[in-house]
């Protein structure tokens, strides 16, 4: 036996005993197994009768037979990267669902009772997050949930001297958006009575008095479930430049091809649904990946939506925290694995 059969024996035992590790640990996921099984006995039976591949290697139209063993192990390889992926995912999202736990049971945990509530995702918005609260108050709406999603700056300290006046959950590490809204609504599927809840970004560049025309839609078109704002359906007073213009036109056809549903403006965080349909949207992907996510479920489950123009007042503060316009390919990539392969 020369060391490449050596090699091939001792690899054999490992696949083996790894596939009855995922047969133990994953409740016997066949497909798994099998595969793995599938190459044991191929390692094994090309270790102690290499002459089979000769027999083998022609099948498939190949010039060596070595040139099966290669192209068999890349393929392998690629199946095992595509659990170790989700072996991270699935880990992930235990990791966020213990935080989102610990948020909701470490807060006040009051009964909402209230025509709107507001959800305002906090990050690291001590310069203008004053300002963005006192917006909502100063109209006269008085409920307010909001997450400091982990803070490293004087945010956290603003938000509690609001406490008599707003509910505060706090995660203990950063989750972003996705993480965010499903935390706001596993609060408000067990606390609340509201009527309508809308999203509301802490960097002060939503006008809060676009809510109206949410509001007003709501009232007159029962049917309608959720509404979203667009800065293209008609001119708005929204200084969004070229570049990024394009990227959320593209952003639109994706979202078009992809999830089947028309859209004049994509990626929307000033949002307002109506409660009961909040048992119907479930986010389990990450970073802006979300919104791709939540309009898919939109669209999935035929839920009535309907755009609004607003007016959205990008300032350098607002533009700094914006993410990269190449992270888009990110979104896209991330979406389609997790809606068709995951």
């Amino acid at each position: 036996m020369n060391l490449l059969q050596v090699f091939f024996v001792i690899s054999g035992i490992i696949i083996f005993i790894l596939s009855l590790d995922i047969a133990r640990k994953q409740k016997f996921n066949a497909l798994h197994f099998l595969i793995f099984l599938f190459v044991w006995v191929g390692l094994l039976v090309f270790s102690f009768f290499p002459n089979a591949l000769n027999f083998v290697w022609s099948i498939f139209w190949l010039q060596r037979w070595a040139d099966l063993l290669v192209y068999g192990s890349i393929i392998f390889l690629l199946y095992f990267v595509l659990l170790l992926l989700k072996k991270i995912e699935d880990n992930r999202d235990d990791l966020t669902k213990f935080i989102r736990e610990m948020a909701i049971q470490n807060s006040k945990k009051e009964k909402i009772h209230s025509d709107i509530l507001f959800l305002v995702r906090v990050y690291n918005e001590e310069k203008v997050l004053k300002d963005t609260i006192d917006s909502i108050f100063d109209k006269w709406y008085e409920n307010i949930l909001a997450i400091n999603d982990w803070s490293t700056d004087n945010s956290r300290n603003i938000l509690e001297s609001y406490k008599d006046k707003i509910i505060l959950l706090n995660h203990l590490k950063n989750r972003w958006w996705w993480a965010a809204l499903e935390t706001w609504f596993e609060y408000i599927r067990r606390y609340g009575k509201t009527d309508y809840v809308c999203t509301f970004d802490a960097d002060w560049q939503h006008d809060i008095n676009d809510l109206n025309k949410f509001i007003k839609i709501l009232h007159k078109n029962k049917d309608i479930d959720v509404v979203l704002w667009s800065r293209f359906i008609t001119k708005t007073n929204t200084n969004v430049w070229f570049i990024r213009k394009v990227i959320l036109k593209l952003g639109i056809l994706f979202t078009f091809f992809v999830s089947h549903i028309k859209l004049t403006d994509s990626h929307n965080w000033f949002r307002v649904f109506r409660t009961k349909i909040i048992n119907d949207i479930r986010l389990t992907i990450d970073d802006m990946t979300y919104a791709s996510e939540m309009m898919d479920i939109i669209a999935t489950k035929n839920i009535c939506f309907m755009e609004v123009p607003v007016n959205i007042k990008y300032t350098d503060y607002s533009k700094s925290k914006w993410q990269k316009s190449t992270n888009a390919i990110n979104i896209a990539v991330k979406f389609i694995w997790n809606k068709f392969f995951r």
